[in-house]
């Protein structure tokens, strides 16, 4: 490093002292010589015999006003590149960047070839001009990490070095690529132009940091504009090459105009590496492609003006053609910068610029007939597409299914989370995906994007409620088929029971009575005995009927009601239980009723799927809590046309994912599927102080 560190300083300092002493010799040779024959070391043709005399002008005047564009030239770039060694003198990239702009802003004007007429400084010329251009080369494919990213952008470096810096070094000859083809150069500075800016773009997009890509916007903004004018007005001159030789004040704009971009790069990059917190650069380069747009389009419609009227004029430049031309492009002028403001606008932002635009394209979208899901997904690909975004997301929460998440683009690290609200209320999420890793939205993103999403609310909110109806139909649906399969089982259980059981008992009860009735002549004894046992089979058959007919609807309720149902079966079920648990300890469970004395008149299925829940609760708490108290509330709210079932208990609390049977083979699952039967619900949850509470509403409107 700090040889290197001296190898720039010795070079810089070489660079400026042949700069420093070129100008007198030059203003000498320009002044003498080249303003009136063309000269080897100015590359400008002098002008046409007499026309400094007819217009004035001595040859002094004529050499000092080059010599000022050319050392203003020079010395800005030297500055630049003293101030840079100052500041970063331990860093590769801060040493590239000075030898690289010392030593252009000394060989980039024909200042220093005027010491050409010196075979001995010569070499040293070259040498220093081959170094800034490699140096130039180099800096442009490291910068800014100071590394070839990708690996093949070394290999271009050097191949572009190789291919121009020896022709530097020994000019006109077969190593010069301008020794083969003006052509050939061309191709040449386009291509390599082409390839640094293509490395610049695939570090920007993949490797660099948020201040590394603000670095990057300024160099590459000084590199494009400066090439850019560059290479145009260099094309310029060689189209309309015989009109600039016969203008000499043509051609010194010409010059004016080439030094004058190509020191945008001096400066964009001392700031690029000098400043720490740089200037939003969005805004300059948006105006730089609308007036240089702009430019181009107000020219051309004024050439190609004095060229029409001109014609029609028999080719004399009149008056009357220049003033038409100039109406044109005033009257051109605002709507064309109207229309390019806010097509580099959509170019950079999206857009943002109008929003009523957006709404209106979605509008017309959404008039054709499409399933909720894609109404969503065209609402995300709206945003993303309008603010040029690389990826966009919305998350809806889907009742009890979880959460429906529609996206567009591919997914980023880092993104930017929004609400949908509705009426005051959160309906979904937006994730937005900024336009580069560690951006954020400007403010104008923001004001468009509230905008937008706040009509984007009631679609997403409309579809939200299509998606919770049609979620509601599915469960609707659902739990038709489990009623009549219900239903049909226990029909099958029925028609199983009465033809598999009671039919055959009562057709022997039928065969029996029959018998008895031939032997009660006969043999009164033998019929009596078959007349006793038939009174014991009505018996067992009567009890059977009275148990299949409990199954249908428990007989207590039709006899105590709901409440006395309850307490009846509470009783029944705690009995076996008060002796002894599974470990022959006393238990001492104590069951709290808390319920009104009578109920108004219920729904037969309330009152059997309030009944079967409370027993199969009551029986869960008995048999597998351990709990010392239990607390049974029943609740009707007349007004609400709702009955509460709560259940509390002091036990071990329930374990994740149980569901338990009992004797009537309702476990957990069934009770639920009860309450959801008739449009209620059921939940039950572990408390935090211990214990299991259960709850259940069931609707007893008819």
């Amino acid at each position: 490093m700090n040889l290197f560190r001296i190898l720039t300083a010795v070079i810089g300092l070489s660079a400026l002292a042949l700069f420093a002493a070129s100008i007198p010799t030059f203003y000498t040779q320009l002044r003498d010589y080249c303003s009136l024959q063309p000269c080897q070391s100015f590359y400008v043709p002098p002008p046409p015999a007499g026309w400094l005399a007819a217009h004035h002008v001595t040859p002094g005047q004529y050499a000092f006003s080059y010599e000022v564009i050319y050392a203003v030239f020079g010395f800005v770039y030297v500055l630049a590149g003293m101030l840079i060694y100052y500041k970063k003198p331990n860093e590769w990239l801060g040493l590239l960047g000075t030898m690289m702009l010392m030593s252009l802003g000394t060989t980039f004007t024909p200042i220093t070839s005027a010491l050409m007429q010196y075979p001995w400084l010569t070499y040293p010329f070259r040498i220093i001009e081959g170094l800034g251009f490699a140096a130039f080369i180099l800096f442009f494919f490291m910068f800014p990490t100071g590394k070839f990213v990708p690996k093949w952008s070394m290999i271009a470096a050097f191949l572009v070095i190789g291919v121009r810096v020896p022709g530097m070094l020994a000019p006109g000859t077969i190593l010069d690529i301008q020794y083969w083809s003006q052509i050939l150069m061309f191709v040449w500075l386009f291509g390599w132009a082409s390839c640094l800016i293509g490395v610049q773009i695939y570090r920007y997009k993949r490797e660099m940091k948020p201040l590394e890509r603000q670095q990057t916007k300024w160099v590459v903004y000084g590199l494009v504009v400066s090439l850019s004018g560059l290479l145009g007005f260099t094309i310029i001159y060689i189209i309309w090459q015989s009109a600039f030789d016969s203008d000499p004040y043509l051609t010194y704009l010409m010059e004016v105009c080439i030094h004058f971009s190509m020191l945008i790069i001096a400066v964009t990059l001392m700031m690029a590496i000098l400043k720490h917190r740089l200037w939003d650069i969005d805004p300059l380069m948006n105006r730089t492609l609308v007036y240089g747009i702009l430019t181009a389009c107000v020219v051309g419609v004024y050439a190609l003006s004095i060229g029409y009227f001109s014609k029609l004029l028999n080719g004399q430049h009149h008056w009357f053609a220049s003033v038409v031309a100039t109406g044109i492009v005033a009257v051109m002028f605002a709507p064309v910068k109207a229309k390019l403001q806010r097509w580099i606008n959509r170019l950079m932002y999206g857009e943002q610029d109008d929003p009523q635009s957006v709404l209106v394209k979605l509008g017309k979208k959404l008039e054709e007939p499409m399933p909720p899901e894609e109404v969503l997904r065209l609402v995300v690909r709206t945003i993303k597409e309008a603010l040029r975004l690389p990826y966009a997301s919305l998350l809806l929460t889907q009742g009890n299914r979880g959460i429906v998440q529609i996206e567009d683009g591919s997914p980023q690290p880092d993104c930017h989370e929004y609400g949908v609200v509705h009426q005051g209320e959160q309906v979904a999420k937006l994730l937005l995906a900024p336009r580069g890793p560690g951006e954020t939205f400007t403010a104008s993103d923001r004001s468009f994007l509230e905008t937008l999403m706040h009509q984007a609310a009631t679609i997403v909110n409309s579809v939200k409620i299509s998606l919770d109806v049609k979620l509601l139909a599915e469960d609707l649906q659902e739990s038709r088929e489990r009623l009549v399969l219900a239903r049909e089982e226990e029909r099958r259980r029925l028609r199983s029971n009465l033809h598999d059981d009671l039919a055959p008992r009562l057709a022997a009860l039928a065969f029996t009575t029959a018998a008895a009735e031939e032997l009660l002549e006969s043999d009164p004894a033998t019929s009596k005995g078959i007349l006793a046992e038939l009174r014991t089979t009505i018996r067992s058959t009567v009890s059977e009927v009275r148990s299949l007919v409990h199954n249908l609807r428990p007989p207590a309720l039709d006899e105590l009601g709901l409440i006395g149902a309850i307490r009846e079966r509470i009783n029944d079920v705690i009995s076996p239980f008060q002796r002894f648990q599974q470990g022959g300890h006393l238990q001492g469970l104590h069951i709290e009723l808390d319920a009104p004395d009578r109920l108004a008149e219920l729904p037969a299925a309330v009152e059997v799927a309030a009944y079967r829940i409370a027993t199969e609760g009551i029986v869960n708490v008995v048999r597998h809590s351990g709990a010392t108290h239990c607390h049974v509330v029943v609740q009707h709210n007349e007004e609400r046309a709702q009955l509460t079932l709560e259940i509390t208990d002091n036990g071990r609390g329930l374990r994740p994912a149980e569901n338990r049977g009992s004797t009537g083979g309702i476990g957990l699952a069934s009770m639920r599927e009860r309450a959801e039967e008739l449009g209620g619900s059921f939940h039950i949850e572990s408390l935090p102080q211990g214990g299991t509470k259960l709850m259940a509403a069931l609707p007893t409107n008819e």
